[in-house]
């Protein structure tokens, strides 16, 4: 399970701080806390310094993200642990999505 944590700077900046899995049950949740926020903002930052874990769901959630606020703004993954990121690296999203 993930627990998310939203903070919004001005109108057009929002930081999504995640922790633990993201996975099948908590991606949900996720899609439907950010979803709503893309049309209206033009920075999207995802810190996942406090998760373990992410599936091919959570994955595809973070790619869906990018494509939608990618024509007004960007998406930054930041404070990835290494066996996360390897999981990034093993399907390729290192090169597709903006991680630092």
């Amino acid at each position: 399970m993930s627990n998310i944590e939203k903070k919004k700077f001005g109108t057009e900046e929002l930081l999504v701080k995640l922790s633990g899995r993201i996975d099948v049950t908590s991606t949900p949740e996720i899609e439907q806390e950010v979803n709503p926020e893309l049309d209206s903002i033009s920075y999207l930052t995802i810190d996942m310094g406090d998760v373990n874990y992410i599936s091919s769901v959570g994955l595809r959630a973070f790619l869906s993200f990018q494509k939608k606020i990618t024509p007004n703004g960007q998406m930054r993954i930041v404070n990835i642990k290494p066996e996360v990121l390897e999981i990034f690296k093993m399907v390729g999203f290192d090169k597709v999505l903006n991680i630092n």
